[in-house]
């Protein structure tokens, strides 16, 4: 074994627990995502006990007064207000003189009303997709045909394109170890806001997920079975969709991003839990919430005896699912071996448990479509629950003649199912729910240079839209409910350009500066240039005229009075 690999080191987020890499394997080799690679155990206990988290359902605190103060909330006039400072402080990069056509030329220092509408723009955006951006400010003609959009009356596309470039979210000047630390300050206080009006129930669950970005970075990883396969990886807690808290993940940092100070092993310390990098995500995110007991669902990335026991000793419970290699028990292993030759011969439903040899971690084997292996600190294996299964589609493989044997000719059939299985089926999707919420109306551009605005407009700004609408879909609001992201997104473009349009708007076109004033008391001035009529092309104040064509006699008269 390398030495290296035997060292071990603390979770900063709890310093009892260590963090080793001589019990996992890499999923990659530049990416430190570990996955289980433990004997299984041959030890078994005698009777478990469950570990008792009461049911405790999420609660919605009192909500501000309007959908823009909500959404004010997590994006707070003291934080733009910062933003803007360092944009002013610092607007561009790089220090050599800018050609003779740049936008660079056209800069003059934003507001906070400006960036209100600039974000209004973005979330915009999302509901009224182009394939390109600048389409968004194309205007119709005869000879075209394409939508308008009333965007461009309150911001000019580069002016647009010059704030997309050169905003900043994070001091110019302060030292920064990784694209993350620029979007820090937001990431806090957007989880803070989502503690702050929300009460987590028990039910919680961690898995990862994905930002998009194809750019260049030293964070970027690759995750092949995702639906998006580069970019990001960010670890969650999440409850129904609502994102509670998140750890950025370090792909190059060999001990996880979790990792604390180095503490070598002592020798003879048996009681020490010692988890590898991924897994000690799970105990860093739960510290993160309110203290109080969870069930915490996870899936076998993350799910072994030792995390488990590391969870119930702090006051979690927890149910996931296993693989083979993770330290579950001998004979459940072999099992799972047998099952997938077709060689098990258990009936449809048929489960066993076995204790830890410590009785605090039951390992379970339930027979369904195939073996599953689960996990679980808190279910015993005997309480079942009625559910409605469908007949798979295909059931050509050897594992699935128990299953085809239970359904016979029947589609559908209510089954009794084991309550761990079909709570982990419940519950363990929460991240995934915000995933498919987040993909639907987000900025669906592509983004390769500065890759922390990936992170800020592809994940925060996404993630603070999603938890506003959760929560005033799920609360008391003093508003009627939105009940669709759509409603919701636009109620609050809606709201952003009428406060910020008058203070904010970048883009002068009347020179009144009142839209809903009579044309008969507009002051008209002389331009001195001559404009073309968007409909026609037609210079003002030019008359074409066309001759009609004459038609022959057809028989038929029509009279004019």
């Amino acid at each position: 074994m390398d030495p290296s690999r035997a060292v071990a080191v603390t979770n900063q987020y709890d310093d009892e627990l260590l963090i080793r890499i001589d019990n996992s394997l890499r999923e990659h080799p530049s990416d430190n995502t570990c996955r289980q690679a433990e004997p299984p155990l041959t030890a078994r206990g005698t009777k478990f006990e469950p570990f008792d988290v009461p049911f405790r359902p999420p609660t919605v605190r009192p909500l501000p007064n309007t959908p823009l103060a909500l959404f004010e909330a997590f994006v707070p006039l003291s934080l733009v207000e910062t933003w803007v400072e360092w944009t002013n402080k610092k607007p561009f990069s790089r220090f050599e003189a800018p050609s003779r056509h740049s936008r660079r030329l056209q800069w003059t220092p934003t507001t906070s009303s400006e960036v209100y509408l600039w974000l209004a723009i973005l979330i915009y955006m999302g509901l009224h997709r182009e394939r390109r951006i600048q389409d968004h400010w194309k205007t119709f003609n005869l000879c075209t045909q394409r939508p308008s959009h009333a965007i461009g009356r309150f911001m000019t596309y580069d002016r647009f394109h010059i704030l997309f470039r050169n905003i900043r979210l994070f001091d110019p000047e302060a030292p920064l170890s990784s694209e993350f630390d620029r979007v820090n300050e937001w990431s806090n206080h957007i989880q803070q806001a989502s503690l702050s009006l929300y009460q987590p129930g028990s039910l919680i669950a961690v898995d990862e997920c994905m930002i998009r970005y194809t750019g260049r970075s030293r964070e970027i990883t690759k995750v092949p079975n995702k639906p998006i396969p580069v970019g990001y990886k960010v670890w969650v807690v999440a409850q129904r969709g609502y994102y509670l808290s998140w750890i950025w993940h370090l792909p190059k940092k060999a001990m996880g991003p979790v990792a604390g100070p180095i503490r070598r092993k002592k020798a003879g310390n048996k009681d020490s839990i010692y988890l590898n990098p991924t897994q000690s995500v799970v105990p860093a995110l739960t510290s993160l919430l309110p203290e109080q007991p969870y069930h915490v669902f996870l899936d076998n990335l993350f799910s072994s005896p030792s995390l488990f026991l590391a969870l119930r000793q702090r006051g979690i419970g927890a149910t996931g699912t296993a693989r083979t290699n993770c330290g579950i028990d001998k004979t459940l292993t072999q099992h799972k071996a047998a099952d997938a030759k077709g060689q098990l011969g258990w009936q449809w439903g048929t489960l066993k448990s076995v204790p830890t040899p410590d009785n605090l971690v039951n390992q379970l084997a339930w027979k369904d479509n195939a073996l599953v292996l689960m996990l679980s600190t808190v279910h015993t294996g005997e309480e079942l629950e009625q559910r409605i299964r469908r007949r798979p589609n295909s059931l050509t493989k050897p594992q699935q003649r128990a299953i085809k044997r239970e359904f016979g000719d029947q589609p559908i059939k209510e089954l009794p199912v084991p309550t761990v299985t079909a709570e982990h089926n419940d519950h363990m999707s929460a991240v995934d729910v915000g995933d498919q919420l987040r993909s639907y109306l987000g900025f669906d551009h592509s983004i390769r240079r500065g890759g922390w605005k990936a992170v800020a407009f592809g994940f925060l700004l996404d993630t603070a839209l999603i938890n506003t609408y959760l929560l005033q879909l799920r609360g008391s609001p003093n508003w009627a409910v939105f009940q669709s992201q759509v409603s919701w997104r636009q109620q609050l473009i809606d709201e952003l350009f009428e406060k910020h349009a008058t203070d904010g708007s970048s883009r002068k076109r009347y020179k009144t500066g009142n839209d809903a004033l009579p044309i008969s008391e507009h002051n008209w001035v002389r331009r001195r240039s001559s404009s073309r009529c968007i409909l026609s092309g037609l210079p003002i104040g030019s008359i074409e005229i066309s001759q009609p064509e004459i038609q022959p006699a057809t028989g038929a008269f029509s009279t004019y009075d």
